[in-house]
């Protein structure tokens, strides 16, 4: 049976096999084999570079698939959720890594607030007199996304040869938003509207499973955590 050198995740193990243990009707043999699949699950996980609370809740919820007690344990423990998407790092987790993040974070927070702000400098002013610019609906998604994907960059500790390749499409995204000679209210501006945000929601996927998109179930890592996100 794998064991983890990440002592967090052990706990998180630990925890499982508690939960599952107090449930009538289950033998020392028939835990072993449960998490003798959930350790399997972890293992292919972790190799894909997921974090260890990631491939945890991940894993778990994949267990919920097979048995009801791991599903309900899933859904009891559905907070280890908000561990993964906000900034909140694990008690025993380094003060000096716990403060670099909270600098990366309100420094991309505060670059954010800035990117929406310039644009006023060039003529593009929010007026709440005044009917909302469609500029900033064309733009709406270039003042979150290359952040977003610059965090998970940093996250993921990728090379700055992947960086250049995401703000290839980012790039390409400002110039159509920007350059393109939109008709007011035509066609291809309400297309432009809808669909640049999806296409560079793709980018900050990338940078998400750290460029495994075709291996390693990076995809349908992507798609669980646009879910999670958005429930």
């Amino acid at each position: 049976m794998t064991t983890f050198a990440d002592q967090t995740l052990e706990e998180q193990i630990a925890q499982w096999r508690a939960y599952i243990r107090r449930r009538q009707g289950l033998h020392g043999p028939d835990v072993e084999e449960l998490e003798g699949h959930l350790r399997d699950q972890l293992a292919a996980l972790t190799e894909a570079d997921l974090t260890g609370d990631e491939a945890f809740l991940v894993a778990v919820k994949r267990m919920g698939n097979l048995d009801a007690l791991s599903r309900e344990f899933a859904r009891a423990h559905s907070e280890r959720l908000w561990k993964q998407l906000v900034m909140a790092p694990d008690a025993d987790e380094p003060a000096n890594k716990s403060y670099a993040e909270t600098l990366v974070v309100l420094g991309l927070a505060v670059a954010a607030a800035l990117a929406i702000k310039v644009p006023a400098l060039f003529g593009h002013p929010i007026n709440p007199n005044e009917e909302f610019p469609v500029f900033y609906a064309r733009n709406a998604s270039l003042f979150v996304f290359p952040l977003l994907t610059a965090y998970f960059m940093w996250k993921r500790g990728s090379d700055v040869v992947s960086g250049l390749w995401l703000a290839m499409p980012f790039a390409a995204g400002a110039v159509l938003a920007n350059v393109f000679p939109f008709s007011k209210g035509s066609d291809t501006e309400v297309l432009t509207l809808l669909h640049l945000p999806i296409a560079l929601w793709l980018a900050v996927g990338f940078a998400y499973v750290r460029g495994r998109w075709f291996a390693d179930g990076g995809r349908m890592n992507f798609v669980r955590f646009l879910g999670e996100l958005a429930i």
